[in-house]
C-alpha cells in the first residue's frame, strides 16, 4: 500500500525555489528506491506536486479552499508571521488528511514562527526556518533564506532545509531512538554529522549545508537505516 506526499507552495515562492523543493524531495526517494529495486516500478511513496492550488467552487467562502487559505487562517496580523503550529494543526484537521492519510510538505515565502501567539508576541525577533508534526507534515519558509546573497549558497541552504524537514515528515529520527538524539519541541533531532541536526538560524543552516555537501549523502547511518525502514514498511504494507 503506497502513501502520497503532497507538496505545496505559496504564490510568492519562485519557480526556482519550487523546483528545488520538488527535485530535492524526489532525489531522496529515488536514492532510497535504488537500494530497493522493486520500488522503482511501484514507488511506495508517491510525490504529488499541488503547488499553489485552489478549488474554485469553494473560493473564498469555505474553509480549505486552497493553499492560501492555510496561510491566511494561521497568519497573525500584528506579528506579520505565519504561526507554524496553527498552520500544521489546520493540515492535521483537513478533510483529506482524515479520509486518506498522507504526508504534507509546504514551502512559504511568508515569515514563520514556531512559537504560539502569546509567546511569539513576547519574543518578536524569534523566527523559525521550518517546523513539523513528525510523521505527518512540515512547513518551511524561504523568507530568511532570501537574505543569503550568494545564489548557489542560497540554493544549497534551501535543499538542506527541505531534506531536514522531509526527514521529520518521515519521523526521522524515530521516537524509539535513545542515543545520539536531542529533543526540540515535538521534533527529535540527530546529533551525528547528519542533515537531521537542528539549525537554529540562517548561519547554522548555511554552515551545516556546506559541511554536508562535502560528505555527499547527508543522512548518517542511523537515520539512513530509519529511512529504509519507512520505504520497506510501505513497500510491503507493514502498517
Amino acid at each position: 500500500m503506497s502513501k502520497d506526499i503532497s507538496v505545496t507552495w505559496s504564490e510568492g515562492v519562485t519557480e526556482q525555489e519550487s523546483h528545488i523543493l520538488l527535485e530535492t524531495t524526489t532525489q531522496i526517494l529515488r536514492w532510497l528506491y535504488l537500494r530497493h529495486p522493486s520500488c522503482l516500478e511501484e514507488p511506495p511513496i508517491q510525490v504529488r506536486p499541488f503547488g499553489n492550488w485552489a478549488i474554485p467552487a469553494l473560493v473564498p467562502d469555505k474553509p480549505y479552499w486552497g493553499a492560501q487559505w492555510y496561510i491566511d487562517a494561521s497568519y497573525d496580523q500584528e506579528l506579520r508571521h505565519v504561526i507554524a503550529p496553527e498552520f500544521l494543526e489546520l493540515v492535521r484537521q483537513e478533510p483529506w488528511q482524515r479520509s486518506e492519510p498522507h504526508y504534507d510538505l509546504a514551502l512559504l515565502d511568508t515569515p514563520l514562527t514556531d512559537f504560539p501567539v502569546p509567546l511569539a508576541r513576547l519574543h518578536r525577533s524569534h523566527y523559525c526556518l521550518g517546523t513539523s508534526f513528525p510523521g505527518m507534515a512540515a512547513v518551511m519558509s524561504v523568507d530568511r533564506l532570501r537574505t543569503i546573497s550568494d545564489d548557489s549558497l542560497r540554493e544549497l541552504a534551501l535543499a538542506r532545509l527541505v531534506r531536514h524537514h522531509l526527514g521529520h515528515v518521515f519521523s526521522i529520527p524515530p521516537l524509539t531512538r535513545t542515543e545520539g538524539v536531542l529533543r526540540y519541541g515535538l521534533e527529535l533531532h540527530c546529533t551525528n554529522r547528519c542533515v537531521m541536526r537542528h539549525a537554529v538560524d540562517i548561519e547554522e543552516l548555511v554552515e551545516m549545508a556546506r559541511e554536508e555537501y562535502e560528505i555527499g549523502w547527508p543522512f548518517c547511518p542511523e537515520c539512513t537505516r530509519s529511512l529504509h525502514s519507512v520505504v520497506i514498511r510501505y513497500a510491503h504494507n507493514w502498517n
